[in-house]
């Protein structure tokens, strides 16, 4: 992803230049690796528990079935992110040198964008995809509830979580999703008709997954299944759509008995082959079957769209269902992207006008302390007190602004021009007025 527009000179650099991000997701990631990772429901508690060992200063664990991120603020003059790619690895159980060319590694301001961007569904598999802020949350509060979060992260995903709900209430990113779940029922009921009586298999855990499935019980299919290599995450996507599950060793029988087929297994391997897909359409007397591939890389052997009675749909064919004259993915894109910089823009100049506040209150308190020995100085009429008190808060920065001017004349006129920025001056002052 190219960088954007120039935020960070906003930003107070001490907190974000310690801010790391390590993660591994289903585009970065082999199917081994995919396996490692995705293939169980991630253990929320086993991660914060393990994020313990670093020692950052403030850290979040991003887990998903699509994505395991480290998120984490380093200790003054300490690299975190080295200890963070052990950990994955270890969570892997593998070395960390297996993890390179799989991962990735954020710092600073390109690791703060990319938070936005996850909360903000610009980095999903499916772009628009809503669950991932949901998801999202229930990793920040956990790591909140364990006391590893902190002021910058908390500040910083509260900012993420505002510019998510921005980008989908005001651009269309969201209906890049839901249109081509919205475009795979209107397939479904084209081939099917009346969806009373039909049987939904979903092969695989994934978020696109998810949504179909969902969306095909929500238009009335009550007779769903779900199948995955580990029954316990099976299990778990059973218990979130209140349906049935059953072990993958059955999936020939089910598979013959399916309708419809929602595929997001993503194993690098095919799910789904034409053989298998030609015995269940002999079962089925050629009854047709829809199988639609949300797999990266795909589920289903392309010979199967060749079969009499297979009408296949991936992810692209759907979305080139669902684009209308009137915008596409590009155009939604970078309208989320711009309401993403304003809110990235926000966040930097709050955390500036924060950074900036402790020097305004220690400016005043000094300035109120010089006021203060004026007073009690002794009787002085107001020209005598005024005058003497701004001799004595001029006295110090013009000695300085002198004083560097001599050694570094680069330095000096930066403390000029910051003088100048500070303070209305029209133009160079006499310097035989100057009363010190």
């Amino acid at each position: 992803m190219a960088e954007r527009s120039p935020s960070e000179g906003h930003l107070h650099p001490e907190k974000l230049d310690r801010l790391v991000l390590v993660g591994v997701n289903h585009r970065s990631a082999n199917a081994s690796l995919r396996q490692r990772l995705f293939e169980e429901e991630p253990d929320q508690g086993a991660l914060l528990r393990a994020l313990r060992g670093p020692g950052c200063e403030e850290s979040l664990a991003i887990a998903t079935c699509e994505r395991l991120e480290f998120a984490a603020v380093a200790h003054p003059g300490q690299d975190a992110a080295a200890p963070l790619l052990q950990l994955m690895a270890r969570t892997a159980a593998m070395e960390p040198a297996e993890l390179v060319g799989q991962s990735y590694c954020h710092t600073g301001m390109p690791a703060l964008r990319h938070l936005f961007a996850v909360a903000a569904s610009l980095d999903s598999l499916v772009v628009g995809e809503p669950q991932i802020l949901g998801q999202m949350k229930q990793c920040y509060h956990a790591a909140g509830a364990a006391g590893l979060s902190g002021p910058f992260l908390d500040s910083a995903l509260q900012a993420a979580f505002a510019a998510a709900k921005r980008v989908r209430s005001e651009t269309p990113i969201g209906q890049q999703a839901s249109s081509m779940t919205l475009v795979a029922t209107q397939v479904a009921a084209d081939l099917h008709g009346r969806f009373e009586g039909l049987r939904l298999l979903w092969l695989g855990l994934g978020e696109m997954g998810e949504m179909l499935s969902a969306d095909f019980k929500a238009a009335g299919i009550d007779q769903l299944l779900v199948m995955h290599g580990s029954g316990p995450r099976a299990e778990a996507a059973a218990r979130r759509l209140t349906c049935n599950f059953a072990p993958w060793d059955a999936l020939d029988h089910h598979l013959a008995e399916a309708d419809i087929v929602v595929t997001d297994n993503s194993a690098g391997h095919f799910s789904l082959t034409a053989a298998q897909v030609e015995a269940a359409l002999v079962q089925r007397r050629r009854r047709p079957i829809l199988l639609l591939d949300a797999g990266v890389p795909p589920d289903i052997e392309p010979a199967v769209a060749e079969l009499d009675g297979a009408f296949v749909y991936d992810l692209d064919d759907l979305e080139r269902l669902a684009q209308t004259s009137s915008g596409g993915r590009a155009a939604a894109q970078g309208m989320a992207w711009a309401v993403l910089e304003e809110e990235l823009d926000r966040f930097c100049r709050s955390q500036a006008e924060r950074a900036a506040a402790p020097s305004v209150v220690a400016l005043r308190q000094h300035f109120e302390a010089m006021r203060r020995a004026v007073l009690e100085s002794g009787n002085l009429d107001a020209e005598a007190a005024t005058r003497l008190l701004v001799n004595r808060l001029l006295h110090d920065p013009s000695e300085i602004l002198r004083r560097t001017a001599a050694e570094d004349r680069q330095a000096g006129e930066d403390l000029e021009q910051a003088l100048r920025r500070l303070f209305p001056l029209v133009q160079k002052a006499d310097e035989s007025e100057e009363e010190t």
